[in-house]
């Protein structure tokens, strides 16, 4: 793990919606507001300005920019210096995903 471009395979079953930095929602966790730099259906990826260290199952909160929060859970599945990637305990309803991703403004897939 580093700072390493990725090259292999794409082993992805969703596709990711990325967030513009000004508009990226949080993830709330253990205390901790974390911005969130893309999501899929199966999980997020989320960042902060210092060092992460969170390891295993997670519960938070994502805070919509409407005010909306939507209750998560899931486990870390990558560390990579200040991004974790969390993969969801079940795959967000389509709705709930429709709402996600049009409420924040998020600018297309990756």
């Amino acid at each position: 793990m580093g700072n390493t471009e990725y090259t292999g395979i794409e082993n992805r079953k969703h596709m990711r919606s990325t967030y513009p930095t000004a508009m990226r929602p949080t993830f709330r966790t253990r205390g901790q507001k974390l911005e969130i730099k893309d999501i899929s259906k199966g999980g997020l990826k989320f960042s902060h300005r210092n060092k992460i260290i969170i390891k295993g199952w997670v519960k938070g909160t994502l805070n919509l920019a409407d005010g909306t929060r939507i209750e998560v859970e899931g486990i870390v599945v990558r560390i990579e210096d200040k991004d974790v990637g969390l993969s969801f305990i079940g795959d967000l309803e389509d709705d709930v995903y429709r709402q996600i991703t049009t409420t924040s403004r998020v600018i297309g897939n990756s």
